[in-house]
């Protein structure tokens, strides 16, 4: 996890996101236990539902953060795509407000930090003067006093910046130790993001080479049996698409089992 530390109310001594790191040959408590909840739901749904439900995976993981950050008492992963910010996992509803205060107002640490490949910490959100109408609000509404945001980095997709949100209602609540738990949280997170990306890209493609296929196939029926060209054909079924109301793909189908394009019932 690339990024910068900022935060006018980090613990002080030494170096946040590094501190709290576990002695050589000691496993680190939280990673073990976000590999050790992995491995559980892993294990509790069907092999080809965990290659494509990463999403579900991630909701999971982002309900547990709670118990794995021992000082966050809210936890979600936001999404910006297109300029848009939207929150594609959470653990409890205050987390979406408080998400949601963030996007009306287009402004707070989880925001930056999706954008600006930081980590953000603030122990008085309130009182900060990096985001004081949504600190205002947040802790009005809401009740958060301390946030901490990692930007999640993303592997393979371009289109889209994401960050992990921890929210608490005690001030100053992250200490070094919350730092570097967060962090290996957020890497896992940003895998499983990924993932979740992925699958979307790659249904979305598979889908469109589906129908481009089946217009295709439908293209090459009608050339055969009519003596049709390319642009012909496709005429044809774009024509009748208009004519029947009906998706192209779907005039398509058709057109491949019968050889012929179907026709606009007339009226008796």
């Amino acid at each position: 996890m690339s990024g910068t530390m900022s935060g006018d109310h980090a613990p002080t001594g030494t170096e946040p996101v590094a501190a709290g790191a576990p002695a050589p040959g000691v496993a680190n408590p939280v990673a073990t236990a976000v590999l050790e909840h992995l491995a559980a739901v892993m294990d509790t749904a069907p092999h080809d539902q965990t290659q494509e439900d990463a999403l579900g995976v991630l909701h999971s993981v982002v309900s547990h953060a709670v118990g794995l950050v021992r000082a966050a008492d809210w936890a979600s992963v936001t999404i910006v795509r297109s300029g848009s910010p939207f929150t594609i996992a959470s653990s409890h509803p205050e987390a979406v407000r408080a998400d949601d205060v963030q996007y009306e107002l287009r402004s707070g640490p989880c925001l930056d930090a999706a954008l600006d490949d930081n980590v953000y910490l603030t122990g008085a959100v309130h009182r900060d003067d990096r985001w004081l109408e949504f600190g205002r609000r947040v802790h009005a509404e809401v009740g958060v006093t301390s946030v901490l945001a990692y930007r999640l980095v993303l592997l393979g997709d371009e289109s889209a910046d994401a960050a992990l949100n921890l929210y608490s209602r005690a001030p100053d609540a992250f200490d070094d130790d919350d730092l570097h738990e967060g962090l290996l949280l957020a890497a896992q997170c940003a895998l499983l993001v990924s993932a979740h990306l992925a699958s979307d890209r790659a249904d979305n493609l598979l889908q469109a080479l589906g129908t481009n296929r089946e217009i295709g196939v439908a293209m090459g029926v009608l050339m055969a049996r009519h003596q049709l060209t390319q642009e012909q054909a496709f005429v044809m079924l774009r024509v009748a698409s208009q004519d029947t109301n009906r998706k192209l793909a779907d005039v398509a189908r058709e057109a491949a089992e019968t050889g012929e394009v179907p026709q606009r019932r007339r009226r008796t």
